[in-house]
Order: C-alpha cells, then sequence, then structure tokens
C-alpha cells in the first residue's frame, strides 16, 4: 500500500466516524501531524476534538486485520511525541462492529502505569515498549479487552 493510498483509506475511516458528530470540522495538516488530532465535532452535547484510529494489523505484513489489540504510539517515528500525548479529546478506534470512544489522557494514564508495572520491558509485546528498525517510534501494544475496562469510554455502533 503506497502513502497515497495510507492515507486515502484512514480518511474514510474518519469520514466514517464523522456521521456521528453533530458539526464536525477537519484538522489542518499542521493540527493533524503536530497536535495529533483527526477532527473536532459535537459530541454528547460537548465540542471535542478525536483521533480515528483504523483497524491494525499486528504485525505489517499479516493479511488481514484483527480486533483484539490496540497499538499506543508513545513516540513517533521522528523521535517527537506521539499521538497518545496529543490534544485529542477522545481516541476513536475502529472495530468490527463499533467504534471505541476512549480519553486519551485515561488511556495515555493507563499504558504508562502497565508499562511501568511490566518493568518497561523492550520488545513486540502485550505492554512492551517497542521500536522498529530504524526508526524512533516506541510503540506498545494494548488489549481492547483491558482498554473497555477504561471509565471514560463510549460505544457507538457503526
Amino acid at each position: 500500500m503506497s502513502w497515497q493510498d495510507f492515507k486515502e483509506k484512514g480518511r474514510i475511516v474518519e469520514e466514517n466516524f464523522a456521521k456521528h458528530l453533530e458539526n464536525p470540522v477537519w484538522a489542518n495538516k499542521q493540527q493533524d501531524m503536530f497536535e495529533h488530532w483527526d477532527l473536532q465535532g459535537t459530541f454528547k452535547g460537548k465540542l471535542l476534538k478525536f483521533d480515528v484510529k483504523g483497524m491494525k494489523k499486528k504485525n505489517r505484513f499479516d493479511n488481514k486485520f484483527q480486533d483484539d489489540i490496540a497499538w499506543i504510539e508513545g513516540t513517533n517515528v521522528w523521535g517527537k511525541p506521539g499521538w497518545i500525548k496529543g490534544k485529542a479529546d477522545y481516541i476513536c478506534f475502529e472495530r468490527n462492529d463499533y467504534w471505541l470512544v476512549v480519553n486519551r489522557e485515561e488511556l495515555y494514564n493507563f499504558v504508562v502505569e502497565k508499562v511501568k508495572e511490566n518493568g518497561a520491558q523492550q520488545g513486540k509485546g502485550i505492554y512492551k515498549v517497542y521500536q522498529r528498525e530504524g526508526r524512533q517510534d516506541k510503540i506498545t501494544m494494548v488489549p481492547f479487552e483491558d482498554i473497555e475496562k477504561l471509565i471514560d469510554i463510549h460505544k457507538v455502533k457503526k
């Protein structure tokens, strides 16, 4: 998949979530890249910013997308703060049958605590800090089962 194809797929996912907001407005390129939010709109009576995440593969070369774990980006590929440290109020994860809308700050605190409890182990695994070869990113796999136990979450039917 080319970078352009990837961006286009992301835009389609964002548009699908935007249907659940009143008066959605998309972030400009600067806001998207540096503030880590895709759109803002009114959700449950409040004007909020959202970072929308389409379904991911567990491994880059897998054939299928999965619905078990989320990849949480603490540091991006350039070594800058990742999307979990951005200005979005909520992270919206696409799931098979619904959107999982999660308070970004609560998710951030949860992941930091779980990584600490796990001894900040390096590698590819649940609550481990993984860095792809040749990149400066630091990402962590987190089961959706755990994310759904957080307090400030909403499930929105597709």
